[in-house]
């Protein structure tokens, strides 16, 4: 009997050691090296930048005030919908559009390409290409709305301040780079289902488009490695899944991956913690990703 209650402990333990192994694979993809991120930010302050004072600071590249606004709207009336789920929440980030040279100008395009949405969370900044074609080109698509309007490649904003609120206001990764994605998605799908008068996220890659990359052990093992457009692949099916919850659970959903990671939760996998919650939905969203 001893031997078995010591077996299980084992097991136990090398279980916890595999899945906190996993958790800071999956952290270190996200991260910049915290030498680089200072001088990084340092870089960035070097710079005088105009700025759009508010609730979400803007900094923008001389020119872009217009642009700068209107995604300073966007992310200001996310906030807000979010403070009043979740009143203890705290967004403490910047948000910085710019143009390319300013991007490069920056190192910005040492680690992401322009045009691509992105948050840091070792600086706390959220950058946007002051460029709404650059966005759209860098997914396989076209964007032609002025800056004064919000297209569904602008949307993506939402995606970023969801990493921001997720791994930065509640310190949560849930070990799989796939479920994190699909996380941030929720987050601006929660925003959108409730706001139906902007346009909500892209649906990218999907039409006339066979990915070469599929399965989730892809994307852990790939990552944004996959190509932009096989990534915008993946992105669709993550917020395919997340309107498929939707109508069951709303943001509560949010909160279960929360309680689940939190010191007094089940810190079950993320896959296994989804299909608890909506075994019928995953399974058949599963089947999808072969």
């Amino acid at each position: 009997m001893k031997s078995m209650i010591a077996l299980t402990a084992f097991l136990f333990c090398a279980i916890s050691a595999y899945e906190q192994q996993q958790l800071t694979q999956v952290q270190n993809h996200y991260r910049v090296d915290d030498k680089e991120a200072a001088r990084f930010d340092q870089i960035i302050n070097s710079y005088h930048w105009d700025t759009l004072s508010g609730k979400m600071p803007v900094l923008y590249s001389n020119g872009y005030k217009v642009r700068a606004q209107t995604i300073q709207k966007l992310i200001e009336a996310c906030m807000e919908f979010y403070k009043r789920v979740f009143p203890e929440t705290k967004f403490n980030l910047y948000t910085m559009v710019l143009n390319l040279e300013d991007w490069n100008k920056i190192h910005l395009n040492e680690m992401v390409p322009y045009g691509l949405p992105n948050y840091f969370a070792e600086i706390a900044k959220l950058f946007i290409a002051a460029d709404k074609k650059a966005v759209a080109k860098i997914f396989g698509g076209t964007d032609n709305t002025s800056d004064t309007h919000l297209s569904r490649f602008d949307c993506i904003a939402l995606h970023e301040l969801g990493h921001a609120f997720l791994q930065t206001s509640n310190k949560l990764y849930t070990g799989k780079l796939w479920t994190d994605e699909f996380l941030a998605s929720y987050f601006a799908i929660c925003f959108f289902e409730q706001n139906k008068n902007y346009p909500g996220l892209p649906q990218v890659g999907e039409t006339g488009y066979t990915p070469k990359y599929r399965t989730l052990a892809d994307f852990e093992r790939l990552y944004t490695n996959v190509g932009a457009q096989n990534y915008g692949w993946y992105q669709a099916q993550f917020q395919n899944l997340g309107y498929e919850l939707y109508p069951k659970f709303k943001a509560r959903l949010i909160k279960e991956f929360i309680n689940n990671a939190s010191p007094t939760g089940k810190k079950l996998n993320p896959q296994v913690l989804l299909q608890q919650l909506a075994p019928e939905i995953m399974n058949q969203w599963l089947k999808g990703m072969k």
